[in-house]
């Protein structure tokens, strides 16, 4: 098989420069690695053909590579149409949707044929394996698998991948060694960017102490203590300090709720980092408490109602996982090791993390890489 990227060095702008020696975190099915917050992003003409390219970075034995243009295969390299079938956490927010339509187009694009399931919300991990027992009920030739719980899908993984179905770890982070192939971010890394971009361009360094209440999402989602970690890795021996940490489901009852419970107890916080949920409910809840002008709110994570906040000037930044170029990793390595190839420098990928400001949003953001567009509709079969 000929290798499917071109390595390309950024330079002084490249994601993957470390910051001192290396700092690695292998939890919740990803690996971290301490990066720079003012990465090189890819453009709207690196997505306007079928052979697609974006930046990304490969992790072979726990280390990132230097950042490659990612090449899909070739249209004409694909000898059938396979049967991918999919399983989510859930569909109730925006961010979703975009994965969604990441893993539709590359669908399209490839020529298979999809089936997904969404299990309707973190609580619910047994309907999540039931899921993924009737993706194979169903003829699945492989699953591109958003989990629920980085540890509770284990043994169902295992179990499928022995019978031959490829299985792979999209977005969340799952830590059975036995996934075929992972297609994601380290969300470990979502929070070091994070911070890392909060220490150097918001905190105040005269301030004794900064305060932060800090929203992860559903604890031991995997992805939620690894972004927590990251942020408190960037920042420690700072003036920056948590002060709270409040965990919940990422719907926005729950997190709208928790935000504004912190508020009454902590008025004096400084800012709010949080899931995208959380950051978009704490816009209503600071201006409802009357604390806009002390707030500020930044996530680690995005969806477009952050960018909606970012534009708007209600949050302050947000790191960008390029959600849908994500999704078309993920189908194009389930059409890959279909195909008999095999996934070269390694089976660890994930677009080049990217920082969303209010100073960039106009000129580096590229909605394409990461939003569904406007209008999208969630699409849960195609050619079936």
């Amino acid at each position: 098989m000929s290798l499917h990227t071109r390595t390309q060095r950024w330079g002084s702008l490249a994601l993957a420069t470390l910051l001192g020696a290396s700092v690695m975190v292998a939890a919740a099915g990803n690996v971290g690695l301490a990066q720079d917050a003012t990465p090189m992003a890819g453009s709207a003409d690196d997505l306007a053909s079928e052979n697609w390219t974006w930046p990304v970075q490969y992790v072979v034995d726990g280390e990132k590579q230097p950042i490659s243009m990612y090449e899909p295969i070739a249209t004409g390299d694909i000898t059938q149409a396979w049967n991918i079938c999919v399983a989510f956490p859930h569909l109730k927010d925006p961010y979703w949707l975009g994965a969604n339509y990441g893993i539709a187009e590359e669908i399209r694009r490839d020529g298979a044929t999809m089936q997904l399931f969404e299990a309707g919300g973190y609580t619910e991990l047994d309907k999540q394996l039931s899921q993924m027992d009737d993706c194979v009920a169903q003829g699945a030739q492989a699953i591109i698998l958003g989990a629920i719980s980085a540890d509770g899908v284990n043994a169902k993984v295992e179990e499928i991948v022995a019978s031959g179905i490829p299985v792979i770890d999209f977005v969340n982070g799952v830590n059975s060694p036995e996934v075929s192939a992972h297609a994601l971010v380290s969300f470990y890394d979502m929070g070091y960017v994070t911070g890392t971009y909060m220490k150097e361009n918001l905190a105040d360094s005269d301030q004794e102490e900064i305060q932060v209440a800090f929203f992860p999402g559903p604890q031991g989602a995997g992805w939620t203590d690894t972004a927590y970690q990251g942020f408190l890795d960037a920042t420690k021996d700072t003036n920056i300090k948590v002060v709270a940490t409040k965990w919940g489901d990422t719907g926005r009852d729950i997190q709208l709720a928790l935000i504004e419970d912190e508020l009454q107890a902590n008025p004096d916080i400084d800012f709010i980092v949080g899931n995208a949920q959380a950051a978009v409910s704490a816009v209503s809840a600071v201006r409802e408490a009357g604390l806009e002008d002390q707030i500020q709110i930044l996530a680690f994570h995005q969806n477009p109602p952050v960018y909606d906040g970012i534009a708007a000037g209600d949050l302050t930044g947000s790191a960008n996982d390029h959600t849908v170029i994500q999704g078309r990793l993920a189908v194009d390595a389930a059409v890959r090791l279909l195909e008999g190839q095999t996934l070269e420098p390694s089976n660890r990928v994930g677009p080049v993390i990217t920082m969303m400001t209010p100073d960039n949003l106009g000129t580096e953001f590229v909605w394409e890489s990461t939003f569904a567009p406007k209008d999208y509709q969630p699409e849960f079969t195609i050619g079936n």
